[in-house]
């Protein structure tokens, strides 16, 4: 009887031990996707505000975001690009997104980009 009491015991301690470490990779997953997800959402609201300026001009800016710790820089460059039939495309411009930030003690980068052809946005 006592043998059988510490072989339950037995089980049920292995069947605790797998599943709080199931529960722990879990949680620690959850949070590593919620995070990039915030990330992502910080990165393509830089870009969509970027990009609906009513005029832009070449250069670059940088900003801080405390609540993630986290650097975003926004680089505004002017494209040389033809259409279809050799026109050259005045006004065409690529919006660069670059967020850095640590993550499990190293530094990170992601980085998002946008076209702009202004012509097509004017009233």
């Amino acid at each position: 009887m006592l043998m059988e009491v510490i072989l339950a015991l037995m089980i049920f301690a292995v069947i605790a031990t797998a599943y709080t470490k199931a529960m722990s990779s879990v949680w620690r997953n959850s949070t590593f996707v919620k995070d990039e997800l915030v990330i992502a959402q910080i990165l393509d609201s830089e870009l969509t505000k970027t990009l609906y300026y009513p005029e832009l001009q070449a250069g670059s800016t940088e900003r801080y975001i405390p609540e993630r710790d986290m650097n975003v820089e926004t680089q505004i460059v002017e494209l040389e690009m033809e259409n279809e039939e050799g026109r050259l495309l005045s006004q065409m411009w690529e919006v660069i997104v670059i967020g850095r930030y640590l993550q499990d003690g190293l530094t990170q980068e992601r980085v998002v980009r946008g076209w702009r052809y202004l012509p097509l946005y004017r009233p």
